[in-house]
């Protein structure tokens, strides 16, 4: 199996931050919209961007209150409560194997900047990530797929040579991102979304350990 390079999601994929994102989202909206979501509701905005979430009920000036206040707040709220974060040490490491491999390496996250400026110094791969691409970097985030295409070019990969590309991630807007970018989805059950959400989506390989992820990526012998 030809792997042209790697592509790997944040939250939810190699870090277990469901439900604190599910938490930092329900402050926000019962602090300045007066309201908020059921849990689920929460967990299927997760793998959209910020700039998306906070306007699940409309332009926040409506709520006489402006995007940048509600984004620092989410942030802040996460940063004052990010120990509860987990990093998924066998993610990671594969991470670090597939660049040692020699395998050309981007994370696509719907995070901004700012967001994964915090968070990756904390999953320890920073030195084995050749590319990052953010909502801030594209015009249109998941679930579509120009940062998926934005990271191929970006990695020097031909988009004829998509297919021979994996994106790993834990949601629906990962897995629809990687179809329609010809990328082969690898969806991940332990983070956001249900194996049956995932599914629908036709992901190429559905896993539910990092140890069966492995021996997708890095076959016996090879």
């Amino acid at each position: 199996m030809t792997i042209a390079c790697l592509l790997w999601d944040v939250d939810g994929t190699m870090v277990d931050t469901t439900a604190l994102i599910v938490e930092s989202l329900d402050h926000i909206y019962r602090r300045y919209y007066g309201q908020t979501l059921s849990h689920e509701e929460l967990r299927a905005l997760i793998g959209t961007p910020l700039r998306k979430q906070v306007r699940v009920f409309g332009e926040p000036e409506k709520y006489g209150v402006d995007e940048e206040t509600i984004t620092a707040d989410f942030i802040g709220y996460y940063e004052a409560n990010r120990e509860r974060e987990r990093i998924l040490e066998g993610v990671t490491a594969l991470v670090r194997e597939g660049k040692q491999r020699g395998l050309p390496t981007a994370l696509v996250t719907s995070k901004n900047r700012e967001e994964l400026a915090n968070t990756l110094p904390r999953l320890g791969i920073a030195e084995w990530v050749d590319v990052a691409i953010t909502a801030d970097d594209v015009t249109h985030p998941k679930p579509d797929p120009e940062g998926l295409k934005l990271a191929l070019q970006s990695l020097g990969i031909p988009l004829e040579r998509a297919g021979e590309a994996f994106y790993i991630g834990d949601t629906v807007h990962d897995m629809r991102a990687a179809r329609d970018a010809d990328v082969r989805g690898i969806g991940v059950t332990w983070g956001a979304a249900t194996q049956a959400q995932l599914e629908a989506f036709s992901p190429a390989f559905i896993c539910d350990a990092p140890e069966q992820l492995r021996r997708i990526l890095f076959p016996a012998g090879v």
